[in-house]
């Protein structure tokens, strides 16, 4: 059982939905997007890493603001600047600590739970376009260097009409957390299936080799 989809028992932290109930109420998102006024934030505290997503951060800050909250930054909890983040921060570092395969960080999912409007920017070793729909989030795979995906998170936070279309997009969409379900599904799995079963004795190795890959975008 594990987040990896080639597991027996796939095991996701969480996945997305579309929203059963359009909104009450239908956000003005041109002018949530107008009154914020800070580009990126990112709240981390795991300050070295197998990925360097703080290298590559720091790389970013020579472009456009990056806020840096938490453990690796300004404390949250002597500063009021980790309060509703969404309406001050455009975009969400959502980088993983580790490039592995098909993992996704909790955060992620997070964004789309607790309605912040604004647009995780993630860096991972998952397929993001395979698994998630299109306009809820930047992949920082789809650019060469992190200049290139700091240039473009500046143009659109400058282009406030389609940086709104994605807060709206964004919304069509909520979280659906799996945890309570991986232990129903390892049973269901245990009594039903009938092919043949991967024995694995070296989860360690199952887990990180080959599967676990250093940075090649820095």
């Amino acid at each position: 059982m594990s987040y990896r989809v080639d597991a027996d028992v796939f095991a996701p932290y969480s996945h997305l939905i579309f929203r059963p109930k359009p909104l009450s109420e239908r956000p003005n998102y041109y002018e949530i997007a107008k009154n914020k006024t800070r580009t990126a934030v990112w709240i981390v505290s795991h300050c070295s890493t197998q990925s360097k997503r703080e290298q590559y951060v720091k790389e970013m800050q020579k472009y456009i603001d990056v806020d840096i909250l938490g453990g690796c930054g300004t404390p949250c909890k002597t500063s009021s600047v980790c309060d509703n983040l969404g309406a001050k921060y455009k975009f969400y570092i959502s980088f993983e600590n580790s490039l592995c395969t098909d993992y996704v960080t909790e955060k992620f999912f997070k964004l789309f739970d607790q309605k912040t409007h604004v647009i995780p920017v993630v860096r991972g070793g998952a397929d993001y376009d395979k698994h998630f729909p299109n306009f809820t989030y930047i992949n920082s795979a789809h650019f060469r260097r992190p200049k290139d995906l700091a240039l473009h998170l500046k143009d659109l936070a400058s282009d406030l009409q389609t940086y709104s279309k994605y807060l709206e997009y964004m919304d069509l969409f909520i979280e659906k957390s799996e945890i309570v379900n991986h232990l129903c599904r390892l049973c269901s799995f245990a009594h039903t299936h009938t092919l043949p079963v991967t024995k694995t004795y070296n989860l360690k190795s199952w887990m990180n080799d080959g599967h676990c890959h250093n940075p090649q975008d820095l």
